[in-house]
């Protein structure tokens, strides 16, 4: 990146109003995480192309002010691309996904629907308008999204992961294991998915289960503070209360402020009599 760099730096002092090298440099600052200096190339080719279209520049733009967390500027970029060139799925799918962390779910299912009417087979954009669904309680819409997600890329481990998770959410523990059989199949080092399925196997009643899926967590992950927390639970529902307290111990010290941590201690303690 610094030899491009410096080529790009060259071709703009031979030829200083030809702005295609403004637009790779914009790139490449930006990979060097000059975001600053790459905001300002950008912004010279938005203010001096008159002959192209600069809905990339603004997308380009938009997804520097995102990573240096100007989230209101990100959104304003993209909807500017957008108004330039409405054909194009990821300036949606860029928003969309802005606007599910800003908890606008609506919005968001709004702009991931834009992105797979213009790209039918957007895996991202049905995961993630699955887990708009879901944050709406869309359960059943949920479900089938992520379907098409997997459908669409069977690769994608976290489609499985979050197929489960609402699964689980229905009560369907049973099917919601499967799905994260399928995810850890996928990645074995999915640690995210262990402690998920042994939280599914929590629900159904298996304890000794779970808490083999907490351990397998743990072991790729020693510093993963939930598994902790969740193979105390199970600890707790196996009488082994020690073991729940110990269990807390190590979450507490991971994460300070971890209340349900605290919260299945004092239960743990009360059990002992202290």
């Amino acid at each position: 990146f610094q030899n491009a760099l410096y080529k790009f730096n060259k071709a703009i002092e031979v030829e200083p109003r030809w702005l295609k090298p403004y637009m790779n440099r914009a790139a490449t600052k930006s990979e060097l995480g000059d975001f600053a200096g790459a905001t300002a190339d950008y912004t010279y080719v938005i203010e001096h192309d008159t002959v192209n279209k600069v809905d990339n520049m603004y997308f380009g733009r938009g997804k520097i002010k995102y990573a240096d967390n100007n989230i209101d500027g990100a959104v304003a970029d993209y909807g500017e691309a957008i108004r330039i060139n409405p054909k194009e799925a990821k300036y949606y799918y860029n928003r969309g996904v802005i606007y599910f962390e800003k908890e606008d779910y609506s919005g968001a299912v709004s702009d991931f629907n834009m992105a797979i009417r213009l790209k039918p087979d957007y895996a991202y954009a049905y995961n993630d308008r699955g887990s708009a669904k879901r944050m709406l309680e869309n359960f059943d819409g949920a479900i089938s999204d992520y379907n098409q997600a997997i459908i669409n890329n069977p690769k994608m481990t976290f489609a499985f992961n979050n197929l489960a998770s609402v699964k689980k959410k229905k009560g369907d523990f049973k099917g919601a294991i499967e799905e994260y059989n399928q995810a850890i199949r996928l990645k074995p080092n999915y640690y995210i998915a262990y402690n998920n399925r042994g939280s599914a196997k929590f629900e159904d009643g298996n304890y000794d289960a779970a808490i083999s899926d907490f351990n397998q967590a743990i072991k790729i992950n020693p510093k993963y503070a939930y598994a902790f927390n969740n193979r105390a639970a199970a600890r707790y529902k196996i009488k082994d209360y020690e073991g729940s307290i110990t269990n807390c111990n190590k979450a507490i010290e991971l994460v300070p402020d971890y209340g349900f941590a605290y919260l299945n201690r004092g239960i743990s303690k009360e059990m002992l009599r202290d």
